[in-house]
């Protein structure tokens, strides 16, 4: 019987932590994280340069201990005082390192990303343009489903990755994300679909798709009660009208996490409609 040298490890005694994500970075996954942290400060013969931390501390806007000019001992210096951070800090602090990492536009491998999923980890690592970033994993059909439209490099892509990093992040930011998802569908939808308008969005394309006899479809056999070009026109306009947060007003309320998550899923498929020929002229 061939064996899947591939295949993930799994414990032949079941621990009952398998199918358990884990939140935050207990000690048993940060000491597989430390070695990958160690290199991004520059580690020579067990020495470090304080940059990479000192660096982060300004970023974070707080001291944690690192010295400017300091070069270090990793074992006795740099690494108990990264083992002294919370939890918090802590993400930030891999979230930040992440994000000094270039990726390849040809890469398919991501830092870290091994490290996360092994250990069980609520958090992956996706990269928003041409660096990594730390998100929080979602159902591995999902990203399946999204894989090629969240590492594509167009500018339709790039926007939607953005918009997925600040929907599942380190840091979330609902109503950027929840723009960002717009935008991202106006692009991909404005490249397929041209109007006349000088400054073209997602409502000068509702009348073209709603037309009594409309010039676009989609690749799915089209049906009275459910014709592909108003049923594409429907989730785009639940897209935009469920934008609350696009416009300033009395009421003005932010998005919440849960409505720029679900902008996030449904612009993906849109994008992913419009970047792969699933929209078509009839």
């Amino acid at each position: 019987m061939a064996v899947n040298e591939d295949a993930e490890w799994r414990p032949i005694i079941p621990t009952g932590r398998e199918e358990v994500l884990v939140e935050g970075f207990p000690s048993y996954l940060r000491e597989a994280i430390y070695p990958w942290l160690s290199q991004r400060a520059g580690i020579q013969n067990d020495w470090v340069t304080s940059d990479f931390f000192v660096n982060f501390q300004n970023a974070m806007k707080s001291d944690f201990g690192f010295h400017s000019g300091e070069y270090a001992p990793w074992k006795n210096r740099a690494l108990p005082l990264v083992r002294s951070l919370d939890d918090a800090t802590f993400t930030n602090l891999v979230h930040y390192g992440l994000s000094k990492h270039n990726v390849a536009p040809a890469s398919t491998s991501l830092p870290l990303d091994d490290v996360l999923s092994n250990g069980g980890s609520e958090w992956t690592v996706k990269r928003v343009g041409n660096h990594a970033a730390l998100t929080h994993r979602v159902p591995a059909g999902i990203l399946a489903a999204l894989g090629d439209v969240l590492s594509a490099t167009d500018i339709a892509s790039r926007k939607l990755q953005e918009a997925w990093s600040d929907a599942y992040g380190v840091n979330p930011r609902p109503s950027v994300a929840f723009m960002n998802a717009v935008v991202a569908v106006e692009t991909a939808a404005l490249t397929v679909i041209p109007v006349g308008a000088p400054e073209p969005t997602l409502s000068n394309l509702f009348s073209v798709l709603e037309a009594e006899t409309p010039k676009w479809t989609l690749v799915l056999r089209d049906s009275d009660k459910a014709p592909g070009a108003k049923t594409l026109a429907g989730m785009m306009r639940a897209l935009w009208r469920g934008h609350e947060s696009r416009h300033g007003r009395p009421d003005y309320a932010d998005a919440t996490l849960e409505e720029a998550r679900a902008a996030v899923i449904l612009a993906a498929t849109l994008v992913q409609w419009f970047t792969t020929g699933v929209v078509k002229p009839v």
